[in-house]
């Protein structure tokens, strides 16, 4: 066991919280940190620890967008629009099924045979970078024809679930409008756009500087994240380890126990503290 690239702290400095020097439970403090720091992760709704970010932003033809994991260290590339990348058509006409999907990291082809033989291949961004390399990739898999219409990189391309291909070419399209006039709150998170050359017309409005209004339409990559966690995260992390591994051994449905005239009550075990949540408070994004 390691610890995971998200995880809030240490072994070293959980340890020295806990007062523990033996190295005895060193795996299980692993394990401690790395479930902690994905749930506070999942609590907050963001990333943390500094990586690059790869998004897709319902802009709402607002002139201010915010990304997922603030603050902002560094802005690639702001696009938007639709140009066609790759088209792509099924090429054994005996098949009962044949779609295409781009997702997060990948392009995912699956295929129904004439004999009821499922296959699904995945072709990853990583292994093919560019739409010319993932357009052959593509084409090398039986029963799938794809031919380039535009050089771009794997990683722009629109997301979309299986689509047909059976019955009519589908166009893997990408966003090929790079914006460059828009300022940057590094802080906060927001990108705000100054003008665009190329007004946009949306159920009869003009909308000068504006991103456009549909669905995940802006693309952004970007660094964000904490190169140092901050210490509200540290602390928070530092207490939900601390009763996590405390309380291993105790029977997390005892509410209360007596012992002759004495007695006591625990805390509700599935609620969080609520010092801990304080801490979390302001770096919980509110969708």
């Amino acid at each position: 066991m390691a610890l995971a690239a998200n995880a809030l702290t240490t072994v070293a400095d959980l340890k020295t919280y806990l007062g523990i020097t033996a190295s005895t439970d060193d795996t299980l403090i692993e394990t401690i940190i790395n479930n902690v720091s994905d749930q506070i992760e999942r609590w907050c709704d963001r990333k943390f620890v500094a990586s690059t970010f790869k998004e897709y932003i319902t802009a709402r033809g607002d002139r201010t967008l915010a990304v997922d994991n603030p603050p902002i260290i560094s802005v690639d590339v702001v696009a938007f629009g639709t140009q066609d990348a790759i088209r792509v058509s099924s090429n054994v006409s005996a098949d009962l099924m044949a779609t295409v999907a781009v997702e997060e990291t990948q392009v995912r082809l699956y295929r129904v045979a004439s004999n009821g033989t499922a296959t699904t291949t995945n072709l990853t961004f990583a292994d093919y970078p560019t739409t010319g390399t993932l357009t052959t990739a593509i084409a090398a898999v039986t029963g799938y024809t794809a031919t380039k219409q535009a050089d771009a990189p794997s990683f722009m391309l629109h997301r979309s679930g299986g689509r047909d291909v059976k019955t009519t070419d589908y166009a893997i399209t990408y966003p090929d409008d790079a914006e460059s006039d828009y300022r940057v709150d590094y802080e906060r998170g927001l990108l705000h756009i100054k003008s665009d050359a190329f007004p946009r017309t949306v159920e009869g409005t003009l909308l000068h500087h504006r991103f456009p209004n549909q669905f995940e339409s802006v693309f952004i990559q970007y660094s964000g994240g904490y190169s140092t966690i901050p210490n509200a995260l540290v602390q928070a992390a530092f207490e939900l380890c601390s009763d996590a591994y405390q309380g291993r051994d105790k029977d997390r449905s005892m509410q209360s126990e007596s012992i002759g005239d004495y007695s006591y009550s625990l805390a509700d075990p599935a609620a969080w503290p609520e010092h801990v949540m304080q801490l979390l408070a302001p770096f919980r994004r509110i969708r």
